[in-house]
């Protein structure tokens, strides 16, 4: 019945509004449960990955807000960690599920099935990890993007979904406070966020994306990636 829904709408050009404003009503929804639980999702985490010698940090909107807002930004809907790939344990998912953290969806490289970011859900609420690869003096990390045409669905069951690369200095990591926490950053976290975000990161931009003609280090591949949902 959804299948059939999708593909009326779609052919209506009215899926994309549609979807639109669902997600804008999920993300306020989930923004007010970041503002009241965040902190503690993120405590948990960090506990989880320390008791397994793994420096977990952040990176994206949880590193911004912590950078520029002292704080998480006033409308993200969940909290960004990075992780270096290679310092992966096998047993991670278990260790996450006793801790309370439900594997949601993996996304995976086309070809190699290699995980290159993981969602999991902790009381209602969303973490993401992104893996981190090393490119010569770089690290990086790949981010899916919305199909060209097709609904995710759709997309997933066939061609899959475009992926571009976000580059970052590498550098060591640091625990620093945040909240009353000691989180680790990177120690060149001005060089990721001008990495990621422009030299403009400073200043707020609700809306912002990446395509919109900023200069960053975000380039976009001929990689393809998959949902797995868990």
């Amino acid at each position: 019945m959804r299948d059939l829904v999708v593909k009326i709408c779609v052919k209506l050009g009215i899926y994309k509004p549609i979807v639109e404003v669902i997600n804008r009503i999920k993300f306020e929804v989930q923004a007010r449960r970041m503002k009241r639980d965040g902190l503690a999702m993120l405590a948990k985490a960090d506990e989880v990955f320390s008791s397994m010698g793994i420096k977990t940090f952040l990176t994206y909107g949880a590193l911004l807000g912590a950078y520029r807002d002292h704080g998480f930004i006033s409308y993200d809907p969940d909290i960004d960690l990075g992780v270096l790939e290679n310092e992966i344990p096998a047993d991670l998912h278990d260790k996450m599920e006793q801790a309370g953290f439900h594997l949601y969806r993996q996304n995976v490289m086309a070809g190699t099935g290699q995980v290159v970011e993981e969602t999991y859900i902790y009381n209602k609420l969303h973490l993401d990890i992104f893996y981190y690869f090393r490119e010569g003096k770089d690290l990086y990390s790949v981010i899916q993007r919305k199909h060209e045409t097709k609904e995710w669905k759709e997309a997933n069951a066939t061609d899959g979904f475009p992926c571009d690369r976000s580059y970052v200095p590498a550098c060591e990591f640091e625990r620093r406070e945040f909240l009353g926490l000691q989180i680790y950053m990177p120690v060149d976290t001005d060089g990721w966020l001008r990495a990621i975000y422009s030299d403009s990161y400073m200043i707020p931009i609700k809306n912002w994306n990446a395509k919109d003609g900023y200069i960053t280090r975000i380039i976009h591949t001929q990689e393809r990636s998959y949902r797995r949902l868990c």
